[in-house]
């Protein structure tokens, strides 16, 4: 790509970014189905210790995500639709995030909040790359998104989210030691998150994108 169609790029997602954080907060799941496809932010503003440095970063003002993810349509690798046919793809993948966490003991899905965003299938990854490039949620990168269905339940490593917050239906619990790990992530998150971003291009995206929230 030539630097000229790297700029529009970018200033285009950055745009998309901004756009989604634009949005109102939402509880979890949505109260209203929608069809589409799209990018979307979790948040949240609860009390689990592992998340105390967090919490306070974010002053429970919804500023910070703990997860963001997309839900890419059949027409992703074309990207020639906006709305997947009328399908709820966006919609059920965040209902799906709302199970997930309404399944587990230790965290309540009265705390979490969600924002999105329905999005042209071609536009979905990048704009997604970018919000995780620039928050760093501390739930990206603990499989807590991750699909395991068939005979691989229960079977391999727990994941890290799963270490944390055991009890999600077909996930094996993991062990206290690999529980702190995943603790120790979050709260490396939060200090990157406080720290001065190396990456010029990212921390040009990053004071843009923070002045809308």
């Amino acid at each position: 790509l030539s630097i000229r169609r790297q700029r529009q790029m970018c200033i285009r997602d950055r745009t998309l970014a901004v756009e989604l954080l634009e949005q109102p907060l939402q509880p979890m799941p949505p109260v209203s189905e929608f069809p589409g496809a799209g990018i979307y932010a979790l948040y949240y503003s609860g009390e689990h210790e592992a998340y105390s440095s967090f919490i306070k970063l974010d002053k429970r003002k919804s500023k910070y995500p703990i997860y963001i993810g997309k839900a890419a349509g059949q027409s992703s690798k074309q990207g020639f639709r906006s709305q997947s046919g009328g399908q709820k793809k966006l919609y059920d993948r965040i209902c799906q995030h709302a199970a997930s966490i309404a399944e587990v003991s230790n965290l309540d899905i009265k705390h979490f909040r969600c924002r999105f965003l329905v999005l042209n299938d071609a536009y979905i990854s990048l704009a997604e790359s970018v919000m995780i490039r620039v928050f760093r949620p501390p739930w990206n990168g603990m499989s807590f998104g991750s699909k395991v269905v068939g005979k691989n339940r229960m079977k391999g490593k727990p994941s890290l989210w799963d270490s944390l917050h055991p009890g999600r239906g077909g996930r094996p619990a993991g062990s206290a030691d690999r529980a702190k790990e995943a603790a120790l992530l979050i709260a490396s998150r939060v200090d990157e998150l406080k720290s001065e971003i190396s990456d010029p291009t990212i921390s040009r995206m990053n004071q843009r994108i923070s002045r809308f929230v």
